[in-house]
């Protein structure tokens, strides 16, 4: 099993892109309103009842490629890449968050242009008792800039 495991992991390093920072990407901050969708998936084979922040709506800033938010008081940061994949991550203490999601160029300006889909998933390390992370999909459509 653990060699299945190792084997796995080294094909899923060996498919990864190249993807790079996106220099030529149309921006993507703005606000963005969010559903979630039913559920989550623990990775502790369901023991763990947390799951992340569902807030309605995320504003992301961005600089260059650097894209950031603020979720639930925790500062999130990362990079959109050429790919139109965005990953954002952060912690405080024994929480972190991290925000996986495809940037979807839609419809015209008028509405905002953009959606993201994705997984935001929760991982909580505490001091005593069992580690949980809960990995939730959502969908987030552009609503202003």
């Amino acid at each position: 099993m653990r060699l299945g495991s190792s084997l796995l992991v080294v094909l899923v390093l060996g498919a990864c892109s190249d993807a790079q920072p996106c220099r030529s990407c149309p921006p993507i901050d703005g606000v963005y309103a969010v559903s979630w969708a039913d559920g989550g998936t623990a990775s502790d084979g369901g023991s763990c009842a947390q799951s992340g922040p569902r807030v309605p709506s995320w504003t992301l800033a961005q600089k260059d490629t650097q894209v950031t938010t603020t979720i639930a008081g925790v500062n999130l940061g990362g990079t959109l890449y050429d790919t139109y994949d965005l990953v954002l991550s952060g912690s405080d203490g024994p929480l972190t968050y991290r925000l996986r999601a495809l940037a979807v160029p839609e419809g015209t300006t008028a509405d905002a242009g953009y959606s993201l889909r994705g997984t935001f998933t929760t991982r909580n390390l505490p001091a005593t008792g069992d580690p949980c992370e809960v990995a939730e999909t959502f969908t987030a459509q552009r609503t202003s800039r």
